[in-house]
């Protein structure tokens, strides 16, 4: 065999294992992130809080079935988190129906709408000891935000929409300020961290990791989904492909600025084209307490499958 055919022949094996590992592996798989994460916005009385972060399912038929959300509730909730925080995207995630003109519940076959509210309704699947909160992200209001309301409210799942969610603790109260989406709804940082005491320790939860520069965004920690990591990551360029701010700078987790704290998860699920390619599907646990300068500690992922 000729050297060109050799190097033919190995450029199609390599193609055919990166789309293999892209279309099928990876979106199969699930990884585990485990942060320390000190912010100085926290009182010191306050003690660790336990987190779960999660987002971006984007149920579908494929990779993301209610079936297989459940079994991750059922690792998550082995992991005993003091709270799980939803960041939105529930729904909505393929070429053919990711945006409005594709994804809007009333254009959907009645067989694709039941796929979708069963996805809503899993969510209820997971458990923490101080409750389980959810937001809006675009995808979802794309889809029809006022049924997402109505299914989600049949679950013990809190929907914060501009909302400020206490919990209460003996070593500490932490409020949750869930702060609607910036694409489909109306973000209100003053408004809802209004709603919490001064000096409290808070967390933003927001959908999109680009209301974390927002001029009316103070909050110490924003944590965050959407951008998936970019879901398609090359070596040495990063992702080719963004849809937000700060994509690449936290496609390892989280970045600091100004003392500040942004904390992103490259979900779960798949928007666009079924496939990831070194941005696995992620479970995030977070150990966040104050310290004296923002500072964020990781260990190597864990690969769950």
């Amino acid at each position: 065999m000729s050297r060109g055919k050799i190097i033919w022949a190995i450029a199609g094996v390599l193609l055919a294992w990166a789309a293999a590992v892209a279309f099928w592996f990876e979106p199969e798989s699930l990884t585990l992130t485990q942060l320390d994460v000190a912010t100085p916005s926290w009182p010191q009385t306050t003690a660790p809080l336990r987190v779960v972060l999660l987002s971006d399912l984007h149920m579908d038929t494929l990779h993301m079935t209610p079936a297989r959300v459940r079994s991750i509730a059922a690792r998550v909730n082995a992991m005993r988190p003091d709270v799980v925080l939803f960041a939105g995207d529930y729904i909505g995630g393929d070429v053919f129906k990711g945006r409005k003109e594709f994804g809007a519940r009333p254009l959907r076959p009645p067989e694709q709408i039941a796929l979708d509210e069963e996805g809503l309704r899993t969510l209820g699947a997971f458990q923490a000891r101080y409750g389980v909160y959810a937001i809006m992200g675009n995808h979802d209001c794309w889809w029809d935000c006022d049924t997402v309301r109505k299914i989600l409210a049949t679950t013990h799942v809190r929907l914060l929409e501009n909302q400020a969610a206490r919990i209460a603790r003996p070593e500490g109260d932490v409020w949750i300020l869930g702060v609607e989406d910036g694409q489909t709804e109306h973000p209100d940082f003053p408004g809802t961290e209004a709603q919490a005491p001064k000096g409290a320790a808070t967390v933003a939860l927001t959908h999109n990791p680009g209301l974390f520069d927002w001029a009316s965004n103070s909050v110490g920690i924003q944590m965050s989904g959407h951008s998936h990591a970019g879901q398609v990551r090359f070596p040495l360029i990063g992702a080719p492909i963004t849809v937000c701010r700060h994509t690449n700078d936290t496609a390892k987790g989280w970045t600091v600025i100004g003392n500040r704290i942004l904390v992103v998860t490259r979900g779960l699920g798949s928007s666009g084209i079924p496939v990831r390619f070194n941005a696995p599907p992620q479970i995030m646990l977070l150990n966040v307490h104050p310290g004296p300068a923002a500072k964020v500690t990781a260990v190597p992922d864990v690969w769950l499958h």
